[in-house]
């Protein structure tokens, strides 16, 4: 199971931003030759990328190979999983892990992705079309990301039959990423309207206002009588998704590590609706109805990442620059992690690396923080090591910390 977690010093290797250069098997070895170097203790690379592509070759999925500009062309008939893990091997001191980004299947840019061109049926419908690009469910008004229904049942077949197929690789764990609604303003179908009646017990009298209303001019979301209980709801859904989950990786091997990356912002998280707290979490906000709690994910990971999106790594710094709250910083944003999770499971708080772009003292400093504060660091990617060479930093951080 989770072993020397206070110690984890985790890569992410995000495929999208990194594949076209690892397809020179050349570049996975120095790869890892500076992740060993480094003091790296896991590393996580894509499976399934945030388009709905896999980059292994799936009886389900689309092969990243299949992607319509070319762009990895050089992977076609190549399995990444396969090649990385083989170059793994003999590697003691780096656990590798899967991610598979999970309900987020297209790209709004073109065809390319997974099955939201294949099954339209299986989109998010939202709540009006002020909200969205062609109603094409993506995250955002002109977004790039097309994500499905957490709750339509071929989905959730479909995405654990993903997930088995990863765990079959010779794998120390499975991290799951995007598994969550991708906003507020989804899932709004007659599927969902259905399902959530069942759950309150009663018709809802106005859709969707009971939920929330937007003001007109400002766009701004006005919670209805019934949000707690949609937030609730929409929580639970997402926390039945990743039991499931979970039960699949563990009857393959229970061994194999389980997480979740997410983002540390727990007061606005209503809008992917998630609630990756633990289960004994009381939270006391204007959105959250008394049973909220039963809601909470944590408790069905072994460990969760919290990304600390924020170039400020003090509460200092963020109050002197009136930052809406301490959490608005790598320290504050652990701190809430670490309040959220309640001690049910290690914390690794994880850093963005663009935010600290000319600055790598910053980037240091953050290093510190999330090392001194939660059981590690994440670092969110590698292609900002290679575009800033900051492997010097890394080495220096992370074989300090460890030594330390």
């Amino acid at each position: 199971m989770i072993t020397n977690m206070k110690e984890a010093n985790i890569l992410w290797v995000d495929f999208l931003a990194n594949g076209e250069r690892l397809a020179d098997e050349a570049e996975q070895h120095k790869l890892i030759t500076h992740a060993v170097k480094s003091g790296i203790t896991h590393m996580i690379i894509d499976a399934k990328v945030p388009f709905g592509q896999t980059t292994f070759q799936s009886k389900y999925g689309y092969h990243v190979s299949t992607w319509s500009d070319g762009r990895f062309d050089e992977w076609k008939d190549r399995d990444f999983l396969s090649e990385f893990l083989s170059k793994m091997k003999d590697i003691d001191n780096i656990k590798v892990l899967a991610n598979v980004d999970v309900f987020s299947e297209g790209t709004t840019f073109s065809r390319d992705g997974g099955m939201a061109y294949d099954k339209p049926e299986w989109k998010v419908t939202f709540y009006n079309d002020a909200v969205s690009n062609e109603s094409n469910a993506a995250e955002y008004k002109d977004a790039d990301t097309i994500f499905v229904n957490p709750i339509h049942p071929e989905v959730i077949e479909y995405e654990l039959n993903i997930i088995k197929e990863v765990c079959t690789y010779n794998l120390d764990g499975i991290v799951v990423d995007r598994c969550r609604y991708p906003n507020i303003y989804g899932d709004f179908s007659d599927l969902s309207k259905t399902n959530f009646e069942a759950y309150i017990g009663e018709k809802v009298k106005t859709w969707p206002q009971d939920i929330f209303t937007i003001e007109k001019e400002t766009k701004e979301v006005q919670f209805g009588s019934l949000f707690p209980k949609w937030a609730e709801w929409r929580a639970l859904n997402i926390k039945n998704f990743v039991n499931k989950a979970r039960n699949v990786v563990k009857s393959h091997n229970e061994n194999l590590l389980f997480a979740d990356y997410v983002g540390s912002w727990y007061p606005l998280y209503f809008s992917e609706g998630v609630n990756w707290g633990s289960e004994t979490y009381l939270p006391n906000l204007e959105w959250t109805a008394d049973t909220y709690s039963v809601s909470g994910l944590a408790e069905e990971l072994d460990f969760i990442m919290t990304g600390c999106y924020y170039p400020e790594v003090t509460i200092e710094e963020a109050r002197a620059n009136n930052r809406p709250a301490d959490w608005y910083s790598v320290e504050g944003a652990v701190e809430k992690s670490l309040e959220v999770i309640n001690g049910s499971i290690p914390v690794v708080g994880s850093l963005f690396l663009k935010n600290y772009k000319g600055n790598p003292d910053q980037f240091r400093k953050a290093i510190k923080m999330c090392k001194e504060k939660s059981n590690g660091v994440m670092l969110f990617d590698t292609v900002y090591l290679e575009d800033y060479n900051w492997w010097n930093i890394l080495y220096d951080e992370l074989n300090t910390a460890k030594k330390g």
